[in-house]
């Protein structure tokens, strides 16, 4: 599943992509209206694509693409559609260099706009039937997991977990991510719950006390 996440802060707009997307398979839409709620669910999600409007009610648009870009291991390495009404040289200059990676002048054309988010959708790998690292395999249509070529039997959540991790390779992670995206209860759960599964998995694959770093204060990244 492809996360795209609409940055605009009129709702009409928002609720006119999402129309358009909405014919799209395999896209999962997320939503914000100004810069600081942008940055939260990108940090948060990890989105694939964002659609950017570089004008927002609390600042530029052009803020979130200088620092996302500037912070890969936070935000991940998202490609970035700019949508906006200024398409002079020097205004479509200064964005590509910020980390852009195309625009599109408002009001948009839909098709035009679908061929532009195509080009970005082609060239993110598509869902593999497992996940390597290292020396431990995870086959996600059965849900097993090699150590060593030998099996090693993890709990539901250990086995979600360890799988966001390698997903999510060289990123700093926190622990409400973690919670948000792993355990995604409709309860409270203490984040605490997130040290005791990584624990119990340092134990069933020594290999991670090696390269999994915990960031004091932050959270955790898979080297």
């Amino acid at each position: 599943m492809i996360n795209l996440l609409i940055i605009e802060d009129s709702e009409e707009t928002r609720d006119f992509l999402k129309v358009i997307l909405s014919e799209e398979a395999n896209i999962n839409i997320l939503e914000a209206s100004s810069v600081a709620e942008g940055l939260k669910i990108v940090k948060r999600d990890i989105p694939n694509i964002i659609l950017l409007d570089l004008s927002l009610p609390d600042g530029s648009g052009s803020s979130i693409c200088k620092e996302v870009r500037g912070n890969s291991e936070f935000y991940g390495s998202p490609f970035i559609l700019a949508l906006t009404a200024d398409t002079s040289q020097e205004s479509v200059n200064t964005n590509l260099e910020l980390g852009c990676d195309d625009y599109i002048k408002k009001p948009f054309d839909p098709k035009e706009l679908l061929i532009r988010i195509k080009k970005f959708t082609s060239r993110i790998p598509k869902d593999k039937e497992f996940l390597q690292y290292e020396n431990i395999k995870i086959f996600l249509n059965n849900k097993v997991v090699t150590y060593n070529n030998e099996n090693i039997v993890l709990s539901k959540n250990e086995f979600e977990l360890l799988s966001y991790f390698i997903l999510n390779r060289g990123l700093l992670l926190t622990r409400v991510t973690i919670l948000d995206n792993v355990w995604n209860e409709n309860f409270d759960i203490s984040d605490k719950a997130v040290d005791q599964c990584l624990k119990r998995l340092r134990k069933k694959l020594p290999i991670l006390n090696e390269v999994l770093i915990s960031k004091r204060g932050f959270g955790y990244i898979l080297k």
